[in-house]
């Protein structure tokens, strides 16, 4: 990952798309209809640099920031935080007021779209390289991120328009597909790529941890049965992963945030990010500093945080709670916290840089974090899908084992906390292993869909409207440059 991070630097300085984010490749940009075969650079230099922009766009503020309105702000359990007039962009999330005029939707929309674009790119690059083997690793990785990011649309906007090409300067972007015929399509392409792709310990013996993996994909995979409540299809991808040795529980959860952890056993896929001033590489994002506590220490802005409903959820004695929680006055590496004092007094602490990481390479020793890793699948994650399909599937003892393999990490040892879940009436096990997701990925931007999918959302959060808010509206501005080819969601 960081030779090809590198590669971009030189090769491509924009990572801007199109106007219209599908259609017609900029002009003055290098496209690869313009590659010839005698170009003097090779074209696998060329789609690594190309694999690199789409990585990076998973950097962007123009993703993280609407990701964290879109995803946790719409639930109870997390606060905009901050102070009261930071942030009236995302002030909408909270009471379910938002239009299709938002400009946070807007950007989170056309942020995934210019994801796929440069996923499509790469894949038409791939097909340039000579080695079949290499060729096929390249496709199988732009299949995975090109999958990825229209996961999130789907989930985000039900069908919307699906482009598995560039489209050149005459072809217009499609109208909507089905929300169906897309998890058709990306499950096509994550079974084609999972075969080809390596595992997390191949890419850190060869020094290219934060690429796509077999895992990577499964999780994907798995996660898209789960909202086709495919449990079969779900339990043959987690059950895969969980075998394969690739991932385990071991690290532990108050560490597993921290750069010493960094593509651990936990990490089934996370976005690689670096700060190092002296060395003069910056391929950093703003996803902790959007976080960090907004006082002293000086780390952030003080959002997505958590809310005292979520604080009141956890069980007695968690020390999940103590591991995600920051509060005013804490004692935290021997210094006291001091929030704003117009501002929110509760932090994510999953959000926070040590002392230790600080300083060191030339970085600042307050402020943004901008080193800090985006952890997007963890392999919780994937042990929890594992345990909820299961149970759904009826087989108790499965989903009882998986559950308690989750909470046996969550205990660190301590035997007198989180005592194992031991029921075999199916709905109430169900309810435990929602509560476990609620908990386990506190601020990880899995709580709201979470709700959705399970038709639980009407019930949590309020102003929510059935028939509406399951969906975010198509960014109006889109909607017009289709003129009116692409239509609006229900209710908006």
């Amino acid at each position: 990952m960081k030779k090809i991070l590198l590669i971009i630097t030189v090769l491509f300085i924009s990572n801007a798309c199109s106007d219209d984010f599908l259609d017609r490749y900029p002009k003055g940009r290098w496209h690869h209809a313009n590659y010839k075969p005698d170009d003097e650079l090779d074209s696998s230099i060329l789609v690594e640099a190309k694999l690199a922009q789409v990585y990076a766009s998973l950097r962007n503020y123009g993703f993280i920031f609407p990701a964290f309105g879109m995803q946790n702000y719409t639930t109870p359990d997390v606060e905009k935080g901050s102070t009261p007039s930071d942030g009236q962009q995302i002030v909408q999330f909270k009471p379910m007021s938002y239009t299709a005029s938002n400009d946070q939707i807007a950007d989170y929309y056309s942020n995934c779209y210019n994801s796929i674009y440069l996923a499509n790119e790469a894949l038409a690059l791939a097909l340039t390289v000579d080695a079949e083997a290499q060729k096929n690793l390249y496709l199988a990785e732009g299949l995975f991120l090109r999958s990825m990011m229209y996961f999130r649309l789907t989930q985000a906007f039900g069908g919307v328009p699906y482009v598995d090409k560039v489209l050149g300067q005459d072809e217009k972007t499609p109208g909507r597909m089905s929300k169906e015929e897309i998890w058709q399509n990306l499950e096509r392409d994550l079974k084609s790529a999972i075969p080809i792709l390596p595992t997390r310990k191949m890419l850190l013996s060869s020094k290219n941890e934060g690429r796509a993996t077999q895992n990577a994909a499964r999780a994907l995979l798995a996660k898209i049965y789960l909202y086709q409540e495919n449990w079969s299809g779900a339990l043959g991808m987690t059950s895969a992963i969980i075998s394969s040795g690739d991932n385990s529980l071991s690290t532990p959860y108050d560490r597993m945030f921290t750069e010493a952890y960094e593509f651990g056993e936990e990490s089934v896929f996370e976005v690689y990010c670096e700060e190092k001033p002296a060395e003069e590489i910056y391929l950093g994002s703003q996803f902790s500093e959007i976080q960090g506590i907004r006082g002293i220490p000086n780390l952030g802005w003080g959002f997505n945080a958590p809310s005292q409903l979520l604080m009141d959820s956890y069980e007695e004695g968690d020390p999940r709670k103590e591991a995600s929680i920051i509060s005013d006055g804490e004692i935290l590496e021997g210094k006291k916290v001091r929030a704003d004092p117009n501002g929110y007094k509760f932090f994510n602490k999953k959000a926070y840089t040590p002392a230790a990481e600080r300083g060191i390479y030339g970085r600042p020793t307050d402020g943004h974090g901008q080193w800090m890793n985006i952890r997007l699948i963890r392999y919780a994650d994937v042990v929890l899908m594992h345990a909820e399909a299961a149970c759904e599937s009826g087989d108790i003892s499965d989903a009882l084992e998986k559950l308690e393999m989750v909470r046996a990490r969550a205990r660190g040892g301590n035997n007198a906390v989180l005592p194992k879940i031991t029921t075999t009436d199916k709905d109430e096990l169900r309810a435990k292993i929602h509560q476990e997701r609620r908990i386990e990925l506190a601020m990880e931007w899995e709580r709201f869909y979470d709700l959705v999918r399970w038709d639980e959302a009407s019930s949590v959060i309020p102003n929510f409207v059935v028939g509406k808010h399951e969906l975010f509206p198509i960014p109006q501005t889109e909607i017009d440059k289709s003129e009116g080819v692409i239509t609006q969601n229900p209710g908006y």
